[in-house]
């Protein structure tokens, strides 16, 4: 199973070259979102520049979209598991 990882401090530097992240913050955007946040999933992973190039990419998994931190765990932890990629969580302003 994959681990998820408690909050990362600004300051911390990723030791992994292939994860996901998670990042969730509360939806004040609208009225009666009790309950949800809002969720940004990205696959980062780094490649060395073998001759060619190299360095990190992103993919984003989720964008900015509006649902409970208990559906966004178990989305990342599904991709996670599927890809074999440890996921760092990352929290902002819960």
């Amino acid at each position: 199973m994959a681990a998820v990882r408690p909050e990362l401090r600004v300051t911390e530097t990723y030791t992994e070259s292939n994860f996901l992240r998670l990042h969730t913050r509360a939806d004040g955007r609208r009225e009666g979102a009790a309950g949800l946040s809002i969720v940004t999933l990205e696959h980062l992973s780094y490649r060395p520049a073998d001759g060619g190039q190299g360095g990190w990419t992103c993919a984003t998994i989720v964008d900015g979209e509006a649902m409970s931190k208990r559906d966004a765990v178990f989305i990342a932890r599904a991709y996670a598991r599927e890809n074999g990629i440890p996921v760092i969580y990352q929290s902002h302003g819960e």
